[in-house]
């Protein structure tokens, strides 16, 4: 199924452009050459999707549909998915410039994200509480409302069905904002979720955009949830929004600084191939990605040695080529600023391998790693959104690491490696983050809770969880 005409989508059909809207050229990252131009929304666009999704949610054909004929939506969303499986990994890795193999399972993943979510849809409910028999108590489950989505660049797809599953699942409306460099897939599944389901009219809404459409969304009065995948700053934004507005219910995931701790008795082979691919798959354009690793001091030289020659063995270019390993970052300003960055932010460590750009064409930058560094310097402790690896000077205690991986204004993810399972437990417990590999990276599943704390945002994506962030419970107390 082609994306016909790369509009904002509202109330089930792509909009005809007025002379209000201004159309972007997208890019691809790897060729910088043009692929197709977008028409971004406007506030108006804005209105007029929260009014859709307002008349939709209170609509008797959405209010109609059982549990169950909402399952089987979502289930016929995920056959979508697979149907059109070659072409949204095609413009997936044209449009973000990742490995085709990446965003093949990038779309994989989507389709079972639904497919998972598809499994609450009929089995919401509430309470009975039998506590006083001349009352009857009980909860009720409901939808939120009308639901703003806002998703960053880096997974477009799958961040999109992170949270269009839940809200769905619970019968709520949606206007969904991908991020401007990277709405294609978006907008492609909204088409396909329109021409595959009986999805009524309204129900979801794609309006690509900037910072206006942004604005519009948070600020809006008849908007009753955002959740935002994005940087801090922006973070702050959308809070701040919330405050000034309706007290909407917010869901913060941002940024993180994550530390990556191997101790002595791991196996270092394996942990190198998983630190390499935790710090620099997707071009490390990755929330989670491991940016700090703490080596124990016995095996800093030799894991710091393997890590180089594996390193070299990176294979960059064309991502449509399947045995490519790492694409292009997603446009000139985010290469700039990683280019700023390797260059102007080096102190007191060293540069172990990497920190140049990669060909003539393309936003390419060499997977980059610096040692030596303290725990206090830029690289240490900011978040770069790059194929930048930050090793940190070794430590020798368990206390010592738990407390310099915590020393961080972040709190997304850690990984762990170690044959000792009680010396994994004591990390699990006391580092201060919302996930936790062992002896793995970057699994996410659709059953388990994804989502941080400090200033990696609060509330969660993923699992059980993320029913209560987009549904509500009402109590009821029923005098006998």
């Amino acid at each position: 199924m082609a994306l016909m005409i790369a509009c904002p989508f509202i109330n089930n059909k792509f909009i005809v452009p007025s002379s209000s809207h201004i159309s972007k050229t997208l890019i691809n990252p790897a060729t910088e050459e043009s692929l197709i131009q977008v028409v971004e929304g406007i506030s108006s666009d804005v209105d007029l999707a929260v009014k859709a999704a307002t008349d939709a949610l209170h609509s008797t054909s959405w209010i109609s549909l059982s549990g169950a004929d909402r399952r089987n939506i979502l289930l016929k969303i995920a056959d979508g998915i697979d149907k059109n499986s070659e072409e949204l990994a095609l413009i997936e890795s044209l449009n973000v410039g990742k490995p085709l193999k990446d965003a093949k399972l990038e779309v994989s993943e989507s389709a079972e994200c639904f497919r998972f979510f598809a499994g609450y849809a009929d089995k919401l409910a509430g309470h009975t509480l039998c506590v006083d028999n001349k009352y009857r108590l009980y909860t009720i489950r409901e939808p939120v409302g009308v639901c703003g989505l806002i998703t960053s660049f880096n997974y477009p797809l799958l961040l999109a069905s992170w949270k269009l599953a839940p809200s769905l699942a619970c019968g709520n409306a949606i206007i969904l904002k991908p991020a401007p460099q990277t709405p294609l897939t978006t907008l492609m599944l909204a088409n396909i979720i329109s021409a595959e389901t009986t999805l009524p009219p309204g129900i979801i809404n794609v309006i690509p955009g900037d910072e206006v459409v942004g604005k519009s969304i948070t600020n809006h009065e008849g908007i009753d949830k955002c959740s935002f995948t994005g940087s801090e700053q922006v973070g702050r934004k959308v809070l701040s929004a919330s405050s000034s507005s309706n007290l909407k219910k917010v869901t913060l995931e941002l940024g993180g600084k994550n530390p990556m701790i191997v101790f002595s008795d791991a196996n270092i082979d394996k942990a190198v191939e998983d630190v390499y691919w935790a710090t620099f798959l997707n071009s490390g354009q990755n929330c989670s990605a491991g940016s700090r690793l703490f080596l124990e001091k016995d095996i800093h030289d030799e894991f710091i040695d393997k890590l180089r020659k594996r390193i070299e063995k990176t294979k960059m270019g064309n991502p449509l080529d399947e045995t490519v390993d790492l694409g292009p970052l997603i446009d000139r300003t985010q290469f700039q600023n990683i280019q700023k960055v390797i260059n102007d932010k080096i102190i007191g460590g060293k540069l172990l391998i990497g920190g140049k750009r990669f060909g003539d064409i393309g936003f390419f930058i060499e997977p980059t790693v610096f040692y030596n560094l303290d725990d206090s310097e830029y690289l240490s402790q900011e978040e770069i959104f790059g194929p930048v690896l930050s090793i940190l000077k070794p430590f020798n205690t368990i206390e010592e690491v738990i407390k310099r991986a915590n020393n961080t204004k972040f709190g997304l993810a850690a990984g762990i490696w170690t044959c000792n399972y009680l010396k994994a437990e004591k990390v699990v417990k006391e580092i201060k983050v919302g996930t936790t590999w062992v002896n793995c990276y970057n699994l996410a599943p659709p059953c388990l809770p994804f989502g941080g704390n400090k200033l990696s945002g609060f509330g969660k994506e993923l699992g059980e969880e993320s029913i209560n962030e987009f549904s509500f419970i009402k109590s009821v107390t029923f005098s006998l």
